[in-house]
């Protein structure tokens, strides 16, 4: 079972930049969430529940929850920019010329980004369980600026990000957390381009 918000920007995942830990996501959760919105028809998990005298079902979750947000933070702006037509217009002016880059100033902008994900549960190797979970962040984008060669982003410079994040268990929601907003000092050359 896993489930992680970890995404490289620079060096930095999205867990690291959200401060995400197992012990605050798995206190948002109690067995008794859990175990109401958990798809065991037979009734496996709850008989299991029932004679174990330390399940830490909560922990378990929680640690899977967090690995399957391990993707790379680029991804969540890649794919918010990939649907502007305008930007994908200049990417592609810089794409047919090899030799050619272009800054290109964004608009204000707000964008959600959204993961739906569930945590199968096994005993003894066989799934008894799903546990549905669903990782949202509203990010709203300002005075940015990209520079573009190839058809694709290799620096973000200057600008400011506000980010606010929520894991959901089902439609109970179990951890929340708004970033103060992060400013961009300069140029951000990224480890890996965004295609466009």
């Amino acid at each position: 079972m896993s489930t992680l918000a970890e995404a490289i920007m620079n060096g930095h995942t999205l867990r690291g930049m959200l401060a995400l830990t197992r012990e605050e996501l798995a206190a948002g959760m109690s067995s008794k969430t859990l175990m109401s919105v958990a798809s065991d028809g037979d009734k496996k998990l709850a008989a299991w529940m029932a004679r174990s005298e330390s399940p830490h079902l909560s922990e378990q979750v929680a640690e899977h929850v967090c690995d399957a947000l391990e993707l790379n933070f680029v991804s969540v702006f890649s794919s918010a920019w990939a649907k502007y037509s305008e930007l994908k217009k200049c990417a592609k002016e810089t794409r047919d010329d090899a030799r050619s880059t272009m800054d290109v100033a964004l608009a204000d902008h707000e964008f959600t980004y959204e993961m739906e994900s569930a945590v199968d549960v096994l005993l003894d190797g066989v799934n008894v369980a799903s546990i549905p979970f669903k990782f949202a962040a509203v990010c709203t984008v300002s005075g940015l600026e990209l520079f573009l060669k190839k058809g694709c982003v290799y620096q973000v410079r200057s600008g400011k990000l506000d980010l606010k994040a929520e894991i959901r268990c089902a439609e109970n929601v179990v951890w929340t957390r708004a970033l103060a907003a992060v400013t961009l000092p300069g140029a951000l050359q990224l480890d890996e381009p965004i295609a466009l």
